[in-house]
């Protein structure tokens, strides 16, 4: 079976969003860290505009603990204020013990920007 492709060998100048979503959401679930830093590295997911693929990103990371992301996460939950994006990630937080301080701490700074429907929705699942 050949090797996969190193991700800076990877053809994506032209990738749409849908490409981009796509290509996050077929990689494994458990990645290294070293696998997770040459993606970033390769793409700039921590950094990237499109709030699409940056919740893809952020999704991926958390579910594998990856801390060079927090920061990007917290620009993200502070920064973002649509339920479709923050309630999945500060959810998937909460469901570790990883996660749960991380959540905890970005909420207390977030919560203020939320629409009350956001806010009630992360509420819930951090039991504030």
């Amino acid at each position: 079976e050949d090797a996969p492709t190193p991700p800076e060998d990877l053809e994506t100048e032209d990738w749409t969003t849908q490409e981009w979503l796509h290509f996050l959401g077929s990689m494994p679930d458990e990645l290294s860290d070293a696998q997770l830093a040459s993606l970033d590295e390769a793409f700039g997911f921590n950094e990237i505009g499109n709030s699409e693929i940056r919740f893809a990103w952020l999704t991926l990371a958390i579910a594998n603990e990856y801390d060079p992301a927090v920061e990007s996460l917290e620009l993200f939950l502070t920064s973002q204020g649509r339920r479709k994006f923050v309630f999945p990630l500060f959810r998937d937080l909460a469901a570790s013990s990883w996660g749960r301080p991380i959540a905890d701490r970005i909420y207390r700074a977030a919560r203020p920007g939320y629409h009350s429907i956001t806010s009630g929705s992360v509420d819930e699942v951090l039991g504030v």
